[in-house]
């Protein structure tokens, strides 16, 4: 398969007075485009640091980072932020909708910022929330939709521009069962075209079964590789 992303000897320290703090240690994987890949382990062991360097919102203190063929960390500050605004989406927690925007500028809002204009951009986020079965909510206020309704905005914000590698922050973790249950198996079937990725950061061990690769992350170091089965026949040991 081809790679979405690839790390090479990721390192990363952060400045403690006088003094440096680790981290991330040595960090290097790989992930795969028409993949849903999912980071896990416990709070403070590095994941979010790992998926901000893979976005390029950070940089690495040692090693490269490539995502789809283009090595990130060879780009000057202004290359990164373009690269990231056409070839990468983004799906937080706590979705983070602008309240007082509809959902259709909601989901619109990466392509104005690429100079899309108002009506083109909306035109395209409601064809994307009409795709998810969100026709009849396009023109609400976040504060008239449900958990999954707003969550579904924010995958269509994600998708809108048609990156290749989509990152998630705990996309389900917010949501009861069943809602976070139908929006994994939307992010399962946005991921299984073969021109996007998904990297997907998580606690929520109701979700596992729907990962391609599962990748274990305990004080900045990778320390397992699984497929979903395997990761969750470990769990249950």
């Amino acid at each position: 398969m081809e790679a979405a992303v690839k790390l090479n000897q990721i390192c990363k320290d952060y400045q403690v007075g006088d003094s440096s703090s680790r981290v991330l240690f040595d960090l290097t994987t790989e992930m795969n485009m028409g993949e849903l890949t999912m980071l896990v382990g416990p709070s403070g062991s590095g994941k979010t640091t790992m998926i901000s360097i893979i976005s390029g919102i950070l940089s690495p203190t040692k090693g490269s980072v490539e995502i789809m063929g283009q090595t990130l960390t060879d780009m000057s500050d202004t290359q990164r932020v373009l690269f990231r605004r056409k070839n990468i989406g983004f799906i937080f927690q706590q979705f983070n909708l602008l309240p007082a925007l509809t959902a259709a500028e909601n989901a619109a809002m990466p392509l104005i910022a690429a100079g899309y204009g108002l009506d083109e951009a909306t035109a395209c986020a409601r064809a994307t929330l009409a795709s998810m079965g969100m026709s009849e909510h396009a023109e609400k206020l976040p504060a008239h939709l449900s958990g999954g309704q707003q969550q579904r905005v924010a995958i269509a914000r994600a998708l809108v521009h048609d990156p290749g590698l989509i990152l998630c922050d705990e996309p389900t973790s917010a949501l009861d069962t069943k809602t976070g249950l139908a929006v994994i198996q939307l992010l399962r079937k946005i991921a299984d075209k073969k021109n996007r990725a998904i990297i997907l950061v998580t606690h929520d061990n109701r979700i596992y079964e729907y990962g391609d690769k599962i990748i274990e992350i305990s004080d900045g170091r990778i320390i397992g590789r699984y497929t979903a089965r395997e990761f969750i026949k470990k769990e249950k040991l």
